[in-house]
């Protein structure tokens, strides 16, 4: 029987990896995140999403495929 804790963010498909911990989530196009401060320019955001988090919206990481040669394709 599959968990949710069988398919982290860390595995899926829609994540980018930030640092050791995080990444960003690219399900879905980035939300406006304000404009609070005035020194910044971009205000759209991913979001943010633990290595171990987890949803509903979870697609597997491609394959990697290797060349006769070893290299990844």
């Amino acid at each position: 029987m599959n968990t949710p804790f069988d398919h982290p963010c860390e595995m899926c498909r829609y994540f980018k990896k930030l640092d050791a911990l995080t990444g960003n989530c690219h399900r879905f196009p980035p939300v406006f995140a304000g404009d609070s401060s005035p020194r910044e320019t971009h205000h759209w955001r991913y979001p943010i999403v633990g290595i171990h988090g987890w949803c509903g919206e979870f697609l597997s990481l491609p394959a990697l495929h290797v060349s006769a040669d070893g290299v990844g394709i």
